[in-house]
């Protein structure tokens, strides 16, 4: 009981480590909060903070979700327990104790997630992401298409029912977490994948 207790509170303080708003705050001395798309993760450090400090926050949230799932396995859970600790990192992410419980939205820390429960499965479904995001030319809705066809993944592959649950229940905190993003999409205000470098090559020219 103690161990599970330790592993839930570690996870959701792992995930709640805003690496996204702490990497431009540092080096660029930006705060992404109020700046871009106001959003902290690693896409909005990207265009706030450039390259760098993008693809740091990139690595760091993902790292994040890595580690939790890690730490779990290290201890020999259950895999009940495994779920539960992702869960609570990406919760940590999306809510984070650090920054008022506000957040990211979770979409590296989840694949810092599916990285450490199975790195053939992650390969499988970045795949798909990639083939989604060039037939539907939109990186929001692209995103919570996968994430919300991921249980379905998991069960088509045979994967225990606590983990299924688990993408269930993150693929609704991913669609509460961009609930703006796809009311502009649906409003025909969101910029394609497109747009949205070349916007970004304006802000940034080489």
């Amino acid at each position: 009981m103690l161990k599970a207790l330790f592993l839930l509170v570690v996870s959701y303080l792992l995930g709640s480590i805003p690496f996204s708003h702490l990497f431009p705050k540092k080096i660029k001395n930006r705060d992404v909060r109020l700046a871009g798309t106001k959003n902290v993760g690693a896409t909005n450090a990207l265009v706030v903070g450039g390259p760098l400090v993008g693809l740091l926050a990139l690595i760091g949230d993902v790292a994040k979700g890595y580690l939790a799932v890690i730490l779990a396995r290290y201890f020999d859970s259950p895999d009940s327990l495994v779920a539960l600790v992702a869960i609570l990192a990406v919760i940590g992410h999306d809510f984070s104790i650090f920054l008022g419980f506000k957040g990211g939205k979770g979409v590296a820390t989840t694949g810092g997630i599916l990285l450490a429960l199975d790195p053939i499965f992650t390969l499988i479904t970045l795949c798909l992401w990639v083939l989604t995001m060039l037939v539907v030319r939109y990186f929001i809705p692209s995103t919570m298409i996968i994430f919300c066809f991921l249980p379905v993944l998991m069960w088509i592959g045979s994967w225990h029912g606590e983990y299924i649950l688990f993408a269930l229940i993150n693929a609704l905190l991913g669609l509460y977490a961009h609930r703006e993003n796809l009311g502009a999409f649906f409003a025909g205000q969101e910029l394609t994948i497109a747009e949205a470098i070349d916007k970004l090559k304006n802000k940034n020219p080489a």
